[in-house]
């Protein structure tokens, strides 16, 4: 219990934990899988799960910017369960 209260960072005034800032940009996946074929698994609008594969061309805030059957498609993130590379 000692090593465990010791890892926690401590609250501030609003409870949350004070942890420090990174200072690199973040992406949510890796520049070198841009124009490679990836898998999606996602969820779709009826909630059944959904696979296709495609091409990843870019990423935004709304969710991954993919090339799937000719057509671009985004897919949200909050809909979106896996992105595997696929080895060409």
């Amino acid at each position: 219990m000692t090593e465990i209260l010791e890892a926690m960072t401590r609250p501030d005034v609003n409870g949350t934990p004070s942890l420090p800032k990174r200072s690199t940009a973040r992406t949510m996946l890796p520049s070198t899988w841009l124009e490679r074929t990836v898998r999606l698994e996602y969820v779709d609008a009826y909630g059944g799960g959904q696979s296709s594969t495609g091409a990843l061309l870019d990423w935004c805030a709304v969710g991954v910017i993919c090339n799937l059957q000719g057509e671009k498609t985004v897919v949200a993130w909050d809909a979106l369960r896996a992105v595997t590379l696929i080895n060409d």
